[in-house]
């Protein structure tokens, strides 16, 4: 397989997952609410990323890209040309959660095993 076509694929994946995220987003929202209002309590909120990853596995790698992947991000939705009212919806997220970002990133790295001795 070329190059190219895994490029193209790829892209293929992530604008399903775009578009997933754009036409799921009132319900992410709300969850991602519910996450926070525990983080924001002081409450561990692993176990709750846990469960949306289970749950939204596609969703939760859109959404660590929010945040620690902007660029790479960017490029893709510019690749893509991705519609306006879907990138204001990933910003409209990434400004609402941004206090969840180092959580969402720990959560990542502890999945990966990054970090564990």
């Amino acid at each position: 397989m070329t190059e190219e076509k895994e490029e193209k694929e790829v892209s293929a994946v992530f604008l399903k997952n775009v578009d997933e995220f754009y036409k799921d987003s009132d319900t992410i929202f709300k969850a991602f609410d519910v996450i926070r209002e525990s983080h924001v309590k002081g409450e561990d909120i692993m176990g709750a990323l846990q469960e949306f990853r289970l749950k939204r596995a596609s969703i939760f790698l859109l959404i660590d890209a929010i945040f620690h992947k902007e660029v790479e991000l960017e490029h893709k939705l510019d690749k893509a040309e991705v519609a306006k009212e879907k990138r204001d919806r990933i910003l409209e997220f990434k400004n609402r959660f941004a206090d969840l970002a180092d959580d969402i990133d720990l959560f990542v790295m502890k999945e990966i095993g990054v970090g564990q001795w």
